[in-house]
């Protein structure tokens, strides 16, 4: 399942010198159009698009739009 996590550029250094991971837990919003609402509404400017398994549960609230990992994610790629 793709799906969209939002974060600061400072996040984006800290998730750099981690070795490329994003420490749980890892929220992600399930469409781009909720990603960019809560983006704006935070400030925070950086959308990165994640793989999740289908299996990854709901975020209670968020709009029932949004998943969390409870484990370590690795960045592939930037």
């Amino acid at each position: 399942m793709i799906v969209y996590h939002v974060c600061s550029t400072n996040k984006l250094k800290k998730y750099q010198q981690s070795g490329n991971y994003i420490n749980p837990p890892v929220r992600a919003w399930e469409n781009i159009q909720q990603a960019e609402r809560f983006s704006k509404s935070t400030g925070r400017k950086l959308i990165l698009r994640l793989k999740f398994p289908s299996s990854t549960p709901k975020l209670p609230g968020h709009f029932n739009q949004a998943r969390v990992l409870n484990q370590k994610y690795k960045l592939d790629s930037f």
